[in-house]
Formats: C-alpha cells, structure tokens, sequence
C-alpha cells in the first residue's frame, strides 16, 4: 500500500513540472507579410568547378553556378527570415516532424534551413559518391558525419537555438548549406519570389531579422494587430 502510493506521488510530481506550451489564438491573431529585396546589380554567380571531381561533374548535363546570391528581379532567394524579439515568455511545442536536407548533384539542397531546436535533421545522400556533411556550431555539438552512396538517412537534432550554423562537405569543398535553429516556429527561408509570412502571430511588437550569408543581418521593427498582416519590405544593398 506504502509503495502504490509513493509511485502516485512520484507520478503526480512528475506532472507539475510538465512544460506549459503557449497556444496561438487565431481569434485575436494578426501576422506579418514581408519580401526581401536586392538594390543593386547581383554579382555575378561564380562557375562551380567539379573538374577534380568527374563523378560529381557527369551528374550535370550543364555548368553549374555558385548560388551565394540569389537574385532576380530585385528579389533575393535564400534569405533566413525570423522572429528576433518579441516573444518573451512563451514556450512552443517542439514539432514532431522531419526536415530534410538532401545531397544531390553533389550540392546540398536546400541551401539554407530552417530548423527547430530539438526537431530532428534527416540528411540524405542521392548521390552515386561519398560525401561528409560537417555542421560547425559554436552553440551546439559538433559533429562530423561520412555519407556512402546508398547508406542509411542521418538523423541529428541541435538543442539549442542558433542562427547561423555552417554547414561543409570535408570531401566537396564547394559544397555548403546553412542551417537556423529557433526555439520558435516563426522563421522562413525566401525562395525566387522573395516573400515570407508569419501566420499566425500574436499581437505585439516585434523585431523581425533577415539574414544571408554574404550582407549579414537587417533587422526591423514591426508592430502586428488583431486580425492583420503587417507588410514588411527588407532590402539588401
């Protein structure tokens, strides 16, 4: 009898301290609505050199280019968007699901990730050769991973929040990704088009930051209201 209850109240314990996640309510939610521009003429994408590699080159049929900037028409792809500030206090529920990043054609794709602390990577080789996906973070573990063709998916999980980890191939040196770890779901990472939304976002004041791997970060302020999209225009020079 002692022991049925000291196993309840162990239990009972155990749930007291079980994480409270904060709910969105979309009732009251506005959200934010925001492209990423280039003012300028782009650089020129440098030609991707696979001569040293002839498996890696017979994988394309044309030249491949460096994607480091993006751009077209003014709109820049491969930009990491996210909340920076503004959220104090409130604690998400981790998602269950995988992101995946791929090697094929001996790239990474996608070339920038957005990624959950605690969610889980799956990294996958669709290559016929070798390679070894290396993250170099400095809030998190490091690790470096070999990758023959046809091996089992890599699953990795970073627990801590970090914007922006490095993402290398040890074997390709032109091969890089970068991967944003939050501790929140409200992050994206713009495509041809530029754009990204957060919806739906609580009401309030936020600092809303943009980061590429060659101009750093912008940030900006934004303030949502109930049951609006706030436009937001980012511009890189």
């Amino acid at each position: 009898m002692k022991r049925t209850i000291l196993v309840a109240v162990l239990v009972c314990a155990g749930c007291k301290h079980a994480p409270k996640y904060y709910q969105v309510d979309r009732a009251t939610a506005g959200g934010v609505r925001g492209t990423v521009l280039f003012a300028g003429n782009a650089p020129a994408a440098k030609r991707i050199s696979m001569e040293a590699e002839p498996d890696c080159a017979a994988l394309h049929n044309a030249p491949v280019f460096d994607e480091t900037v993006k751009a077209k028409d003014g709109k820049l792809a491969n930009v990491f968007v996210y909340v920076k500030a503004g959220l104090k206090g409130k604690t998400f529920e981790p998602p269950r699901t995988s992101v995946v990043l791929d090697q094929h054609g001996c790239l990474f794709a996608p070339r920038v990730v957005a990624l959950r602390a605690g969610q889980t990577i799956t990294v996958k080789n669709s290559d016929p050769v070798s390679h070894n996906i290396h993250p170099t973070p400095r809030n998190n573990r490091d690790w470096n991973q070999q990758q023959p063709p046809s091996s089992p998916d890599l699953q990795r999980r970073f627990a801590r929040p970090e914007v922006m980890i490095p993402v290398k191939c040890n074997i390709h040196a032109w091969m890089k990704t970068y991967i944003g770890v939050l501790d929140h779901p409200y992050s994206a990472v713009t495509d041809a088009s530029g754009e990204f939304t957060f919806d739906p976002l609580p009401p309030g004041k936020y600092t809303v930051a943009a980061w590429h791997e060659s101009f750093g970060e912008m940030v900006q302020e934004v303030e949502v209201r109930k049951g609006e999209a706030a436009e937001l225009k980012i511009v890189f020079r």
